[in-house]
This record gives structure tokens, C-alpha cells and sequence, in this order.
């Protein structure tokens, strides 16, 4: 068996320790091309006899640059086909999602390439999908997270792994210096991503501005910082989610369907659904309280209105009377008797007389 090298041997021990790519897993590679994923792929396939890893290389081409785009997915074919590695190509329009969405650029590409492994990930029947954000993205997220505002949760930054989406991210301790110098090293030639260096996209211009601004004036070391604070706020989380779990099993009941009170009762009809206590959902931490909101509205399958502002809207209902309501979007939560329940508008009469009879 060939020897590792020095950051394959650190890889090693990382992803052992934290249990993120277990012994005979098969795992699809998200390779644009650049330094950050063509080290990830060769370091696995480092790595591939001592952990009896399958590997498959995957590439998304966006459509955003043109004939650039196409040279991109050219690169990862010739580099995959020298090392035998499978590799799964998919061609999209982007721009084209991005105008029909009304989302940016980022955003659509992102959604997308997630698309693409996902379904990649199902057809070959892999384990994991395996993609190369390392320390520095690290840092540019947490940083952008504290610009626009956040929490505990933002503060977190990248998890090392997304169990919903079957996705593990190994490279996060590493900065990417790094992954250059090793391609370098390894006499690979990397593909460059030219719009990553236009100062356009909030991200792009924290890394190429304020990151380095920051370590140049205040403190070179900024980045190693904010990738602890990274670790210390999942560390964190991760208790508050156990305990929330632990509360959220206990204040949620299912309860069957009522009659809505309050001064425009009869406009409204309480269906049988989860129910959270109030009084003593309220008597948490408020911290805790907000995670406990948040599952109870994912229990109802509303994970996604669960923004701070809905939150707080909804611990205030918690010291509310009844008949008292928020309204989320596609949902209303009122406050009756002690408990928050969904609370659904009657329409007609016939739809009334309907529900009396049941």
C-alpha cells in the first residue's frame, strides 16, 4: 500500500475520529474541477484501500460561464478517466433557473448542484455525497451570517455533516492554502473559476475584501477564530437541541377538534392536530422555548416559517387568552385553554355544519 501523505494521514485521523466516512461506504465526489475538490478526490482515493471506500466523481456544469463551463466538465472527465475513477457529467442552464425562480445566481447553482448529487447519489447507489468546503468557507460563512444577523444556529456555520441530505463535508479544518499547496505538490492543474474573483456577490466580496482587511488591521488570525467560534456554537447547539427534543417529546400532545372561543369564534374551527402547552412551554428558558417553537411548528410540517420573528410572535402568544392568534404564512396558531393549536377559517356555512356533524 502506497504511503499517505502528510494531509491524507490528517484527513485520515479526522474522519475517523468524528465517524464521517464509515469502513466500505460508497460516496459520490462533487468535483467542479478546482483545487479544493480535486484534492478532496485525490485525498480520498488516498484513503480509498484503508477505509475500502467506492468513489464517484460528480460535476455540475452551470451553463454560467460558456465554452469555459464546457472546458470545466472536460477537465474533471480526462482527470477521473487517468485515475479510473466513474464520473457522472450533468449539463444545466442556471441563468435560466435563476430568471424563472427569481432567485441569484448562487442560489439557483446551489440548488441545482444539490439536485444533481442527490439524484447522482440515488442512481449509483452511494452512501454519501462528499463536497470539499474547507476552513476558509468556513469563516466566510460565519462572517456572513454575523453581518446579516443571527444566532446560535449561524453561528454555527457549515455542519460537518447533513444527515437529511445524506452529505458529509471532511475538509472543513482545513484551510485552503492547503488543498493548493497539495495540488501543487501533486503536479496537478487545477481549473479557476473566474466569477469567483468578481467583487459582485455579498460572499465574494467578503472574501476577497473583508476577510483580508480584517486579518491585515485587527487580526491575522481571524479566520482560525471564527472556525472555533464555528465549533464551540455546533457543540453548543447540539445540547440545546437534545434538550429541546426532550421537551418538545413531552409539551407536544395530539389533541382532537374544538370549538374556537374568543369574540369572532364562530369565524374559526380548532381541527384535531399537535397541540403544545402553553404555560409550561413557557416557563422554559427563553432559548430553550424558541427551539421547543420551532419543532412544534416542524411537527406541523411548517419547519420552514420558523424565522426569529414568527418565533417570538409565537412565545409571546404562549402568556396569551384565548381566542388569540398568529398568523404564519399557509398557517394560524391560536392560543386556547392552555394550549397553541393550529386554528383553521370557516369559509361558509356549509363547511360549519359540516364540522358540527363530524
Amino acid at each position: 500500500m502506497a504511503q499517505l501523505t502528510h494531509l491524507a494521514h490528517r484527513l485520515y485521523e479526522h474522519v475517523r475520529r468524528e465517524g464521517l466516512l464509515p469502513r466500505g461506504a460508497h460516496v459520490v465526489v462533487a468535483c467542479s474541477g478546482g483545487p479544493d475538490s480535486l484534492a478532496l478526490l485525490s485525498l480520498l482515493l488516498e484513503l480509498r484501500p484503508l477505509l475500502s471506500l467506492t468513489v464517484t466523481a460528480a460535476h455540475y456544469e452551470h451553463g454560467i460561464r460558456g465554452g469555459a463551463s464546457a472546458e470545466d466538465a472536460a477537465f474533471v472527465r480526462q482527470f477521473c478517466a487517468a485515475r479510473a475513477v466513474p464520473c457522472i457529467v450533468e449539463s444545466g442552464d442556471v441563468p435560466q433557473a435563476a430568471a424563472r425562480a427569481s432567485e441569484s445566481l448562487e442560489t439557483a447553482a446551489r440548488r441545482l448542484r444539490y439536485a444533481f448529487l442527490e439524484r447522482t447519489r440515488g442512481r449509483v447507489d452511494a452512501s454519501l455525497i462528499v463536497t470539499a468546503h474547507h476552513a476558509d468557507d468556513q469563516a466566510e460563512t460565519v462572517l456572513l451570517h454575523l453581518l446579516r444577523g443571527t444566532g446560535l444556529d449561524g453561528l454555527a456555520g457549515i455542519p460537518a455533516r447533513d444527515a437529511a441530505r445524506h452529505l458529509v463535508r471532511p475538509l472543513l479544518p482545513f484551510p485552503k492554502q492547503e488543498l493548493v499547496d497539495y495540488c501543487r505538490a501533486r503536479g496537478f492543474s487545477p481549473r479557476h473559476d473566474a466569477t469567483n474573483d468578481v467583487p459582485d456577490a455579498l460572499r465574494n466580496r467578503v472574501r476577497l475584501s473583508l476577510l483580508p482587511e480584517l486579518a491585515r488591521a485587527y487580526n491575522p488570525a481571524i479566520r482560525q477564530g471564527l472556525c472555533r467560534l464555528a465549533d464551540i456554537a455546533a457543540e453548543e447547539r447540539e445540547a440545546m437541541e437534545q434538550q429541546a427534543a426532550r421537551e418538545a417529546a413531552r409539551l407536544i400532545e395530539q389533541l382532537p377538534a374544538g370549538r374556537a372561543r374568543g369574540e369572532d369564534a364562530a369565524s374559526w374551527r380548532l381541527p384535531a392536530a399537535p397541540a403544545l402547552r402553553a404555560e409550561a412551554a413557557r416557563a422554559l428558558p427563553r432559548a430553550l422555548c424558541r427551539r421547543v417553537l420551532r419543532r412544534y411548528l416542524a411537527r406541523l410540517g411548517h419547519a420552514q416559517d420558523v424565522s426569529f420573528e414568527r418565533t417570538e410572535a409565537l412565545r409571546r402568544l404562549l402568556a396569551g387568552t384565548s381566542g388569540q392568534r398568529v398568523e404564519l404564512p399557509r398557517l394560524v396558531i391560536a392560543y386556547d385553554s392552555g394550549w397553541l393549536r393550529p386554528a383553521v377559517k370557516k369559509y361558509n356555512k356549509e363547511e360549519e355544519s359540516n364540522h358540527d356533524e363530524g
